[in-house]
């Protein structure tokens, strides 16, 4: 009797498993170590070894790295095909990470190095994009990459968080994450915003503006630079023949002149504008605002506290 107690209890047991939510799926690691990186030779330098070996090691391939435990099975995979589909559809990279504990120095610097040491991104100019739930600092973050920085301009970004701010403020991170990728999805099909259509991407993925002097301004400089150009030009040729007309007159009294060496001369040099601006301290009245990371990639992005 006491054996079919047994048996039925622990079927009992497997049936209430069966049925609670699952924790997140087991999530594929790999270690690194000072022989072995595991980063690409452009992304190392100098000075962010220690970032690296800080950096968790992951499959690249997985996309939901669900480090805090928010997620249930089913919740990943159907985010998982979300990501699937946008990636399919923009050709940008799409990533999800939660983590309990941030040992990097903020939530920005976590996505950036966790974006850059673990291979995402695609094409050469490594597009994409990361969402970041830091329960330790309760800050959800998302980074931007490439040409992910030139499509999600920072009002795009603030807007994309809101969409999942109040999910995430009642702890319903699946709804949360859904309706920001939701809103990501909607930005991509507008387009790039034209608050960025000074932004250029260069081939490895560096972000940079170009400004343009307005018509007006170069209209106006060049008419002050023709009239100051004409009278030195006139000023210059009165004064030429007023000298010319001395010299006749002295040597007509056969008075010898000595020629003048010129001393204490200062010549200045004038800069030309050419217009460029690539500091990485993003765009000024709009646009993106980017940053470099560790290992010298550049990024754009915000997030906010919860």
């Amino acid at each position: 009797m006491k054996n079919i107690i047994y048996y039925l209890a622990f079927l009992l047991l497997l049936f209430i498993i069966n049925i609670l939510p699952t924790s997140a799926l087991e999530i594929n690691t790999c270690k690194r170590s000072i022989d072995d990186l595991k980063v690409k030779e452009e992304l190392k330098n100098d000075s962010n070894i220690d970032d690296i070996l800080e950096t968790p090691c992951v499959d690249a391939s997985s996309k939901i790295y669900d480090f805090a435990d928010l997620l249930t099975d089913t919740a990943e995979q159907e985010l998982f095909n979300s990501l699937k589909d946008f990636k399919e559809k923009s050709n940008y990279d799409l990533v999800i990470v939660t983590i309990l504990e941030n040992m990097k120095e903020n939530a920005q610097t976590f996505a950036d190095d966790f974006y850059d040491y673990n291979d995402f991104g695609e094409n050469k100019t490594r597009d994409g994009l990361l969402i970041l739930i830091d329960m330790d600092n309760r800050e959800i973050y998302i980074g931007t990459t490439g040409y992910a920085i030139k499509m999600y301009d920072d009002e795009r970004i603030t807007s994309i968080i809101d969409a999942g701010y109040s999910s995430i403020q009642s702890e319903n991170y699946k709804t949360s994450l859904e309706e920001m990728i939701e809103s990501i999805n909607y930005y991509f099909s507008k387009g790039f915003p034209s608050s960025n259509k000074n932004l250029f991407i260069d081939e490895v993925g560096r972000p940079y503006y170009i400004r343009h002097i307005p018509y007006i301004l170069i209209i106006v400089i060049s008419i002050i630079v023709t009239t100051v150009v004409s009278l030195i030009f006139y000023f210059k040729t009165n004064l030429k023949i007023k000298v010319l007309s001395t010299v006749s007159y002295l040597k007509s009294k056969q008075i010898n002149l000595e020629k003048d060496r010129l001393v204490n001369t200062v010549i200045t040099h004038v800069p030309r504008y050419d217009g460029i601006s690539s500091n990485g301290s993003g765009s000024s009245g709009g646009g993106s605002t980017f940053h470099s990371s560790s290992s010298g990639s550049f990024h754009g992005g915000g997030g906010r506290h919860f």
